[in-house]
């Protein structure tokens, strides 16, 4: 008998199975990427998990009364530009109170401070101009973030897929990840404003390397090329400080507390709502007697020795 003629492949069913096998990609794609955004959640997760816990001060230590003037924040990029100086000391003024080792003075009325006791030029970014007494204030944290720089880099990673048809663009399927490396310097003096003196002192090194989806960081312009420097937002350069800041201030927490702990007389802030007393020059005629002044912790004006509210603002202790 003659043998029967091969029939040909059905066209039809040629076509299923290479719509089948490409839904097997793309649910294979999919089910990448959503492993690959669960996993820089929990890393964008266990990145800002610690950030401002810290240990619990040495027992017994009074809490000086502390202000922070503008860094000064030098890098590449726009990340460095800005208001870069004045949120390094919003972010480092709310971590120092969530060490739980300082009563911190709000910025604004530091700067109010200033202003009324005609100090406006005793600091200037990340240093003490000049020594002068501010009336309200132990110490002034003053800091530098130096070279602060936020690069990119792009990686690929091949998912071995081969090319079917044109459901793809004809190509490989690839995966991006745009992979941010953050560094800086950050120096932090506690520094006596009176006499100008450096009471405690730290400088350390930040570098990190992370995805930008991992960190929580919108690339402002994609397009760059690998290992150039790249523009982030406002909100986007605040937390890269603040996760510089709270690295430098976790390092500099020992000799913190050993400063803490061997100058208590220096720890006058104590209770926010009450005055400070700082003694002034003994009046004439009088014989080995000091005055002492008494002002508001508060708006730092001068108030009568037995005084209790501000006559200045009219709050116990303070305007």
């Amino acid at each position: 008998m003659p043998r029967s003629p091969r029939s040909p492949r059905s066209p039809f069913g040629l076509t299923i199975a290479l719509v089948t096998l490409n839904s097997m990609l793309f649910i294979l794609a999919c089910s990448t990427v959503g492993c690959s955004s669960s996993g820089e959640s929990a890393q964008r997760d266990t990145l800002t998990a610690d950030v401002g816990k810290y240990p619990p001060p040495p027992a017994g230590i009074s809490k000086p009364r502390v202000g922070v003037p503008p860094f000064k924040v030098t890098g590449t990029g726009a990340v460095a530009s800005g208001d870069a100086n004045e949120l390094a000391a919003d972010q480092m003024t709310t971590l120092l109170e969530q060490s739980e080792r300082f009563t911190m003075i709000e910025r604004a009325q530091l700067t109010k401070l200033l202003d009324e006791q005609n100090l406006e030029g005793i600091v200037k970014p990340g240093e003490l101009a000049r020594p002068g007494q501010v009336r309200g204030v132990d110490y002034l944290l003053v800091g530098k973030v130096t070279n602060l720089r936020v690069k990119k880099d792009t990686k690929q990673h091949e998912l071995g897929l081969a090319r079917v048809g044109n459901l793809f663009g004809g190509g490989d399927i690839k995966k991006k990840d745009i992979v941010l490396t953050t560094e800086c310097g950050v120096d932090i003096r506690l520094v006596n404003p009176t006499t100008g003196e450096i009471m405690m002192t730290s400088s350390t090194e930040y570098k990190r390397m992370d995805t930008a989806g991992a960190m929580g960081v919108d690339i402002l312009g994609a397009n760059a090329s690998s290992d150039a420097d790249i523009q982030v937002d406002e909100d986007d350069k605040g937390k890269i400080l603040r996760l510089a800041l709270d690295d430098a201030l976790k390092k500099a927490l020992p000799k913190i507390d050993s400063f803490l702990v061997s100058h208590p007389a220096k720890a006058m802030g104590g209770d926010a709502s009450m005055p400070m007393t700082h003694e002034g020059p003994a009046p004439a005629g009088a014989s080995g007697a000091v005055a002492t002044k008494k002002f508001c912790s508060q708006c730092g004006k001068e108030i009568a020795g037995d005084t209790k509210f501000c006559p200045h603002g009219g709050a116990r202790g303070g305007g």
